[in-house]
């Protein structure tokens, strides 16, 4: 014969086990990503790499000083480009990067001004992914993946970024 157990210790296990959740940490979300104020933008030209003619072609590194702001007000946050160097006519306007849980990211169709051996330049149609992850000391790195369709620099280009913040004009 069994003997029935006592109802108090099967108590007192359940409210040491509640006890135990409930002091438990709770989980916190992540802090929303921020990109905000200007950054000093590196596109480093010359270290690209990829398959199409343009990769193979010499460029130096070029600086550009941009200024962002972030919105997260919609439930994803956006980072947008507010202030900097007009874009050039075969790119958008607007420029817009989302935030995925670990790196701001942006996809776009365009057409890639290919310099030809005469020197002359065609309008290759192309696509492009630029990712930029964030770092410990404030800095983003990424990178501009292009796959250019067609046309005379038809294959993949992949061009380094880094984002530093820094005051438009300042050389650090």
């Amino acid at each position: 014969m069994t003997r029935p157990r006592p109802l108090v210790s099967i108590r007192a296990a359940a409210a040491v086990a509640s006890g135990a959740v409930a002091l438990a940490p709770l989980a916190q979300a992540a802090p929303a990503p921020s990109w905000n104020g200007w950054y000093r933008v590196t596109f480093h030209t010359d270290q690209k790499s990829g398959t199409s003619a343009a990769a193979k072609q010499s460029e130096e590194a070029y600086t550009a000083w941009y200024r962002f702001e972030t919105d997260c007000s919609s439930g994803t946050c956006e980072a947008s480009v507010v202030d900097g160097p007009a874009p050039k006519d075969n790119v958008e306007q607007a420029t817009r990067f989302d935030w995925t849980g670990s790196q701001w990211s942006r996809t776009n169709s365009w057409r890639w001004d290919c310099l030809l051996p005469d020197r002359t330049i065609t309008f290759d149609s192309a696509s492009s992914v630029t990712t930029y992850s964030p770092q410990p000391d404030g800095s983003l790195t990424g990178t501009f993946a292009t796959n250019i369709g067609s046309g005379a620099c038809e294959g993949t280009v992949y061009i380094p970024l880094t984002a530093v913040p820094a005051d438009p004009g300042s050389t650090v």
